[in-house]
């Protein structure tokens, strides 16, 4: 499981609330899609080192989310991917699975250490992609062992979509696709503007509430989802971004609820009923006015997920699919 407080001080993501299972998958020889026709060897360097890809790869594992995304964007199946559970009960995510073909590839597992290495090794890799896997710190040197890998440019889950997303491209031999695909998810979100207009200017609140009953409230205007709220027209409010606290989010107790009351409340309980209830029973939260207009918004781990982990088929997917739910809240606000 990635627990909550390790990627909140690693990265400030609210909370993850899913595990990376372990699930049966084909072994064959080939992956479904083809990988890219560039000039090849092909040297990406990266924050762990230098890595070399000297022929078009054919067993290609992903290890991140947006890795594996944006493998799948350019038409490459890989043999081994991440697992996600919690949103679907096949193990992939819905902005994904439609973009698989052929035989399903061996979905690995994560645990607080990262993957298993002798799942990986068994899927005899030519390519490892792992920018935006968080463990790939720990894992690098044995990962390189088996193949190719590459890691990230800034930080463990810091790197935008778009680097990781121009990496994996130039790591098939696909950069020119890669840079259209950039482009193509960039007007999609430059897109809500225009059709939601009620979102311009509404200030707003991102957060997780944990089992305890506290808070997580994103606070840093350079958290990923923050930006990506932003582009689509709304502002994190100033009385957000001065919470105490270093990182990329706060940690509020329900005695501190007031501050939430914003133009557009976004809330996750880990997709735990019990706390959802327990939260929105409690008069200092639905005394609140977000509340009483219908400003506020539960989410479920279909919408939170891909506002937390931006990738090139996720973003798609919040702005045909969360965007509208959201703006609807919007207007309320007036």
């Amino acid at each position: 499981m990635r627990t909550l407080m390790r990627r909140l001080a690693a990265t400030g993501a609210l909370v993850l609330g899913l595990s990376l299972v372990a699930a049966c998958g084909g072994d064959g020889e080939e992956p479904a899609g083809p990988a890219g026709s560039g000039a090849f060897p092909v040297t990406i360097t990266h924050k762990l080192g230098t890595t070399t890809i000297k022929a078009e790869p054919k067993r290609i594992v992903a290890l991140g989310e947006i890795d594996q995304d944006t493998l799948l964007a350019l038409g490459v199946q890989p043999v081994g991917m991440a697992e996600l559970t919690g949103v679907q009960d096949d193990g992939l995510a819905p902005w994904s699975a439609p973009k698989l073909s052929g035989e399903k590839p061996k979905l690995l597992k994560a645990g607080e250490s990262g993957f298993n290495l002798e799942e990986i090794a068994a899927l005899r890799p030519d390519l490892i992609l792992a920018g935006g896997d968080f463990y790939i710190d720990k894992e690098y040197d044995k990962l390189a062992k088996l193949a190719p890998t590459t890691a990230y440019q800034t930080g463990p889950a810091e790197d935008s979509w778009q680097t990781v997303a121009r990496q994996v491209a130039k790591a098939v031999g696909k950069e020119a696709e890669g840079e259209r695909l950039v482009a193509d998810v960039e007007a999609k979100i430059n897109s809500v503007k225009t059709a939601h207009p009620a979102l311009t200017g509404k200030e707003f609140a991102f957060t997780s509430v944990f089992p305890s009953g506290n808070i997580g409230v994103m606070k840093s205007a350079d958290d990923v989802s923050v930006k990506m709220l932003s582009q689509f027209g709304m502002v994190l409010p100033e009385k957000l971004q001065s919470l105490p606290g270093e990182g990329f989010a706060a940690e509020l107790s329900m005695e501190k609820v007031g501050v939430l009351d914003v133009d557009v409340l976004l809330s996750h309980y880990n997709d735990d009923p019990a706390t959802q209830r327990k939260f929105e029973d409690n008069k200092l939260f639905s005394g609140m006015d977000v509340v009483k207009r219908g400003s506020y918004v539960p989410l479920d781990l279909k919408s939170f997920w891909p506002l937390r982990t931006p990738t090139p088929l996720a973003v798609p997917y919040v702005v045909d699919q969360v965007v509208p739910k959201i703006a609807q809240a919007a207007e309320k606000a007036g």
